[in-house]
């Protein structure tokens, strides 16, 4: 998914980008339906306990996909999108901000913060400053990352990765979380681990074969 139209993606790499949406789609690749779905159900719930409509911050939000969902939903308020690159992007409900310029302006709290598929990017050694850095923010976190389980498992990962980002010169980690360095992360980072669902089924078909499940996870994290 090219990231906002406006975006100063290479001809190249706008094609490669088509190319690969398509082959997803063929072939059981779209992460957007089920990972929406977790989103919508967490969202809900805290909405439940605290009675007011949310504002969400989408963490790396790459095209904004999981965002147009939640917007749809009549509990939230605002949404806010922060990744790396230049781009402009704006609704009724929700708008794009670039990572240093939030960082440097933003004062204002949130009652969710996503982050899909972030952490491993920034490095797993390093994500507990981001974590902490982003629970300044709202009690509220959740993330959907990836497990690896030895050196076969980690290649793959990262097979996959590059596969998914090689047109927006993304950093592909060298190593990815297991059970230890994710419990690490959590305590270093001052957070609790509400919920935990491993082995989140994120494809269908051929994707979910070559990648499946027990490598993707999700965490509500808080406070």
């Amino acid at each position: 998914m090219i990231r906002f139209n406006n975006s100063k993606t290479s001809k190249n790499k706008k094609l490669l980008i088509i190319i690969s949406d398509l082959i997803r789609k063929i072939f059981g690749g779209d992460r957007v339906k089920r990972l929406s779905l977790v989103m919508i159900k967490i969202s809900k719930d805290i909405y439940k306990k605290d009675k007011k409509k949310m504002n969400i911050l989408d963490f790396g939000c790459g095209s904004m996909e999981i965002s147009k969902k939640l917007e749809k939903l009549s509990c939230v308020k605002k949404i806010v999108g922060v990744d790396t690159f230049s781009g402009k992007f704006k609704t009724k409900k929700m708008r794009y901000i670039k990572y240093d310029d939030f960082f440097k302006k933003n004062k204002k709290n949130f009652d969710l913060i996503i982050a899909v598929d972030v952490l491993h990017h920034i490095g797993v050694d390093k994500s507990h400053k981001t974590l902490k850095k982003l629970s300044k923010y709202s009690n509220n976190i959740i993330i959907k990352d990836h497990f690896e389980y030895g050196y076969f498992s980690r290649q793959l990962l990262r097979f996959v990765d590059f596969y998914a980002n090689y047109a927006y010169d993304v950093n592909i980690p060298k190593k990815y979380f297991n059970d230890v360095s994710w419990k690490k992360t959590i305590k270093k980072s001052n957070l609790k681990e509400i919920k935990l669902i491993k082995s989140f089924q994120q494809h269908d078909g051929l994707f979910n074969f070559i990648l499946d499940k027990k490598h993707h996870f999700v965490s509500h994290l808080k406070k």
